[in-house]
């Protein structure tokens, strides 16, 4: 890498408002060290007009989302999708925004973007509603969650989700997820 480059990285980074960023496999304690710099972030901000769980609760959900997805890969996957795999945490116009990237399957998409666009469809009412009789249920997702992350950060978003899927080839999307708080 030239240095020209990551002058120019820096660059970009601040110019789209980036204060974090994860490039790489998701593992709990990468999850955890990025976290506690969150959150020591926050405590220095002095311009934080949300609560700082709603922010640092997204990110956990998001993180979470990526790590339990690349759980269900074969090995010959996750070689291909760990290196994948990006998070980026940054301010912009008084709102925190935790975007994330990662390959998916083309069978799972389909089905991701009903679930999202579902829950974009709903009030915060509704989200809530659905969000209590989803832990009363005994429901466990592809990835062997309980399908409340995605309900959690919806509760604790201030806009609704922004989202897309970039094909990549036959096989595989990049998921794209924008969440501000």
């Amino acid at each position: 890498m030239y240095p020209k480059i990551i002058l120019e990285l820096k660059k970009k980074i601040t110019e789209s408002n980036v204060i974090m960023s994860f490039i790489g496999p998701f593992s709990q304690g990468i999850i955890e060290e990025i976290g506690r710099a969150l959150r020591e972030y926050m405590k220095n901000d002095k311009n934080l007009n949300t609560p700082s769980n709603n922010v640092f609760s997204v990110f956990i959900e998001q993180s979470q989302n990526i790590k339990n997805y690349e759980r269900i890969l074969t090995a010959e996957e996750k070689n291909h999708v760990f290196l994948e795999s990006i998070l980026l945490i940054g301010k912009s116009d008084h709102k925190y925004f935790i975007s994330s990237g990662n390959i998916i399957k083309k069978e799972d998409m389909q089905s991701l973007k009903e679930y999202i666009n579902k829950i974009n469809s709903l009030s915060k009412d509704e989200i809530k509603l659905l969000y209590k009789k989803r832990l009363k249920e005994t429901f466990k997702s592809k990835t062997g969650g309980a399908g409340l992350g995605f309900l959690e950060m919806a509760k604790r978003a201030s806009e609704k989700f922004e989202y897309d899927f970039i094909k990549l080839d036959e096989k595989y999307y990049y998921f794209i997820l924008i969440i501000k708080v």
